[in-house]
């Protein structure tokens, strides 16, 4: 269950621009309206008692409603006349601080699309002075309302679940409605109320969702072949002009059993994390790739419904590409350790190493001169952890959907990863005139996952956990080490540096 494409880019993309500038409220206004009257008669009162009194005995002057040395306290009522006790009478800013949330004047917004009893509910009952300040609402979308005001405390968590409580104790508007705290693109705390069933557009049926994943794993099952010698999509599409002999297929079957099971242990970090979180996630679509050695470019993982907090969205997204490198770079120890010991069964050039800055010192270290030769034997194993390698780092490039841009959204916020999506999409571009693997990558995040994501349900909280923040920030260096080539040139010309002699 999630916002449609409409909803969720104008919630989660362009931010809560539809908000009153915070010196236009209906609230300031109203306050700048009293002071300036409260000005102009207090200098009226000061005027008037400068002049000299016009026959008769002087007034006895009354003390201003400012001034605390008078018996009759400001806001007080005058003593009565008939020798009945009158009743203190309440002023708006008294009722004010009673209520615990400042009085709205709902007349200054036309034609709320949320009921005025169910606003005067929030206002009064969910809405108080040790959680949310509320200091104007305004229509937003189509059929929800954005309140604008100031967080009560630090913990936006706990004051989100006390609202969220509030709201539940009240069936009208618990079960109709749903609850996000954000921020506007000023950077400041809004709480925007939607209807549950415009919040829970775009979601899929179950055997939908089957179907799919299943569709999607089968083509990438294809491709996979492909990728590790076996001509599967030819054989598909022209059976009778395309042998598979038996050696293909057995040669294939170790590294493309390695390959599935690294995408797998991927799936399972994020579906781990998100059950310990209690978040359903729906089943992965295993993107198919064909390109190389890589038989996939890793997989979409999409939420049911929205993530509660940033802390929760940086674990989840983080756990699956740490279990995925972490198990890639098990298979690419233990194939150069069969390397080493003569179990070989693949060919690679050796200045394909020089593409990856981990991989090439990780040959260095594994194989020393061999790479002095144009080609060298490894085990299929290295080549199926590499490839696993790179497709967990593409996934951790901070763009789009991608679980790096789920990541920096996390840890920095919106308007910063909104920033930093801009600016990597735009690295990729440029990388894509020279490298034919950005090129590919560029155009499935582009057509696939360019965002915006979902806003979660609370968002104005940071992550507290210092172990998930840094396991997102060593994700997010993970392409720079796997993606960034081994500068040769630059380590050649340090070297002649250094053994020259002056």
């Amino acid at each position: 269950m999630m916002l449609s494409r409409a909803s969720t880019s104008r919630l989660a993309g362009r931010g809560l621009h539809q908000c009153h500038p915070l010196g236009t409220s209906p609230l300031l206004c109203r306050v700048a309206r009293q002071q300036q009257q409260q000005r102009r008669t207090t200098g009226l009162v000061a005027r008037a008692s400068e002049q000299p009194p016009q026959g008769g005995p002087p007034e006895e002057p009354q003390p201003s409603s400012s001034e605390g040395s008078s018996p009759q306290e400001a806001g007080a009522p005058p003593p009565s006349t008939s020798g009945q006790p009158q009743q203190p009478r309440t002023t708006s800013n008294e009722s004010q601080l009673l209520s615990g949330v400042p009085e709205l004047d709902l007349s200054t917004v036309a034609n709320l699309q949320i009921s005025k009893e169910v606003i005067e509910e929030l206002k009064f009952k969910v809405f108080s002075f040790d959680t949310f300040w509320v200091t104007s609402v305004d229509n937003y979308e189509a059929d929800g309302v954005v309140f604008k005001g100031n967080m009560r405390g630090k913990d936006s968590q706990a004051a989100y679940n006390k609202i969220q409580e509030r709201m539940v104790a009240l069936p009208a508007i618990g079960d109709a409605y749903q609850l996000f705290l954000l921020e506007d693109m000023e950077g400041k705390p809004t709480a925007v109320i939607l209807p549950k069933a415009r919040a829970s557009e775009g979601g899929i049926s179950r055997v939908t969702e089957i179907w799919l994943a299943v569709l999607f794993a089968i083509l990438t099952a294809v491709t996979t072949a492909n990728a590790n010698g076996v001509p599967l999509l030819q054989f598909l599409i022209d059976p009778f002009r395309t042998p598979i002999s038996n050696d293909e297929v057995t040669g294939a079957i170790v590294p493309a059993l390695a390959f599935f099971f690294i995408l797998g242990s991927h799936e399972w970090g994020h579906w781990w994390a998100a059950k310990k979180r209690g978040v359903e996630l729906y089943l992965p679509l295993i993107v198919p790739a064909g390109f190389g050695f890589l038989g996939s470019f890793g997989g979409i993982t999409r939420f049911k419904g929205f993530c509660p907090s940033r802390s929760a969205l940086l674990e989840i997204s983080a756990t699956g590409p740490l279990v995925g490198a972490a198990t890639s770079g098990a298979l690419v120890f233990i194939g150069f350790v069969l390397t080493a010991l003569g179990a070989t069964d693949v060919t690679i050039d050796s200045p394909s190493f020089a593409d990856s800055f981990l991989m090439a010192v990780a040959a260095q270290a594994f194989l020393g001169d061999a790479l002095l030769q144009p080609e060298v034997q490894v085990n299929s194993l290295m080549v199926a952890g590499w490839a696993g390698l790179i497709v967990n780092s593409l996934n951790c490039i901070p763009a789009g959907e991608l679980d790096g841009g789920r990541i920096a959204l996390a840890i920095w916020g919106r308007k910063n990863y909104n920033l930093l999506s801009i600016a990597s999409t735009g690295v990729l571009a440029v990388t894509a005139l020279a490298s034919s693997l950005s090129f590919y990558w560029i155009a499935v995040v582009l057509f696939l996952q360019r965002g915006p994501l979902l806003p979660c349900a609370e968002e104005l909280g940071e992550p507290t956990d210092e172990t998930s923040v840094t396991t997102g920030l060593a994700m997010l260096f993970l392409p720079l080490l796997v993606l960034a080539p081994y500068p040769i040139e630059l380590f050649l010309a340090m070297e002649e540096v250094g053994s020259a002699t002056f």
